[in-house]
């Protein structure tokens, strides 16, 4: 019998869910930040060629959050192990609550897993046309953040712009989970994954010491 070949039909994955949120000028960005750009400044006709500059937040779209970002201690983006950016991860759905306490959380097997993706009603942002900032989006509270801590969570991702509620203006979440080199991924775009176990990969762009990046993720159904 010939052994599978690696690039063979047969180990592509069934099902690859792309769970980014493609850059484009209608993505909201969080109030205060600079609007996101992406300009055309080469053009075929005059050209012969095609070019586009982007300027913007590096926390606008899909994007890591590195724990640098509020834990000077902390790894930056490009300190993050690869290891810890894929691998199996745990996509819960919290669908109706605006706050995830550590309530929210207990019911779920979070000490067999080291990353988090949290499903709420967020993701049904990303299906609005126009697209517009909520202010009402689900995030966790202090005492969950202290809980995925306990829990041994080393990565958490959520489908909206932050881990903390919009009025949550001291970032206790940010601060806890940062603290402990926790990394975070926000706007993630979960709407068409069902709960359950993936392997994921997600891909920051590798800016040296930055505090955050554009990422793309994607996710890839496991047996539990």
């Amino acid at each position: 019998m010939k052994p599978t070949q690696p690039n063979s039909i047969s180990s592509i994955p069934k099902q690859i869910y792309d769970v980014s949120v493609a850059l484009a000028p209608d993505l909201p960005v969080w109030p205060g930040d600079p609007p996101g750009e992406i300009v055309q400044v080469a053009f075929p006709e005059t050209d012969g060629y095609q070019l586009r500059r982007i300027s913007a937040s590096l926390h606008w779209g899909t994007h890591v959050d590195a724990p640098v970002h509020f834990w000077p201690r902390g790894w930056s983006i490009d300190q993050i192990p690869l290891s810890l950016l894929m691998g199996k991860t745990l996509v819960v759905e919290i669908p109706e609550v605006r706050q995830i306490s550590a309530r929210e959380l207990e019911p779920f097997p979070l000490r067999k897993y080291k990353r988090l993706l949290l499903k709420t009603r967020n993701s049904q942002f990303w299906q609005e046309h126009p697209l517009r900032f909520h202010t009402d989006f689900t995030a966790l509270t202090a005492d969950a953040a202290e809980f995925l801590v306990k829990s041994g969570i080393r990565l958490v991702g959520i489908d909206y712009a932050s881990v903390d509620l919009y009025d949550a203006h001291d970032l206790p979440v940010h601060h806890t989970l940062y603290r402990h080199n926790i990394v975070g991924i926000e706007n993630l775009d979960l709407h068409q994954v069902p709960p359950g176990v993936y392997h994921m990969i997600c891909l920051p762009i590798r800016i040296r010491q930055a505090e955050g990046a554009f990422a793309r993720v994607v996710l890839m159904p496991l047996k539990n």
